[in-house]
């Protein structure tokens, strides 16, 4: 019986992806360490294994539910949303996306916004999400936070105002493809 899916991948061209699993040590990490290392959920992101990482922060959360109490998982659950985003996942991607949206800033706000509306192929909703997210004001801080990427990140390109345009521009420019497509899809943008 467990040759039947290996040769039904075989014939159909699939081949199943070679996907690195998640270990104790990774579930012991810190917060910061799991979520903003290679040594967590990270080292997972593969193409092919998107479930596999998502599952992981699902049980990450699950097994340190206690330790994390008061902490801001809000980064953490939206990483997860986009990895079952990727996977194909869309149902359960959606709400891990929304969680959390109030206490986020305008910006970060329209930005789930317009990922939600992709995922639903809402392209009226999307393409409003993004006049909105243009039409936000540059904030003070930004000039400053410009300057310290610039100098922890050089070899990343420059950030712009506003601050996920690209993906967005992305997911209208890539309407019709997966999220993990979309989600990497250059799209020619004119600065604001």
């Amino acid at each position: 019986m467990i040759l039947l899916p290996l040769l039904a991948s075989a014939v159909l061209g699939q081949v199943a992806p070679d996907c690195r699993q998640p270990d104790a040590a990774m579930f012991a990490l810190s917060l910061h360490e799991f979520d903003q290392t290679p040594a967590g959920w990270r080292s997972l992101d593969a193409k092919g294994c998107e479930a596999v990482g998502a599952d992981a922060i699902a049980r990450y959360r699950e097994m340190n539910r206690e330790a994390l109490a008061g902490e801001d998982l809000g980064t953490l659950i939206w990483h997860e949303g986009q990895l079952r985003a990727a996977a194909g996942q869309t149902e359960a991607a959606i709400p891990l996306l929304l969680e959390g949206r109030d206490r986020e800033s305008e910006g970060d706000r329209l930005y789930a916004e317009a990922t939600v509306a992709f995922l639903r192929q809402d392209r009226e909703a999307l393409l409003d999400a993004r006049e909105r997210l243009l039409a936000l004001p540059v904030p003070e801080w930004f000039a400053a936070a410009v300057e310290r990427y610039k100098i922890n990140y050089p070899d990343l390109p420059p950030l712009t105002w506003p601050l996920n345009r690209d993906k967005v521009e992305g997911f209208i420019a890539c309407f019709d493809r997966p999220y993990r497509e979309a989600y990497t899809c250059e799209a020619e943008m004119n600065p604001q």
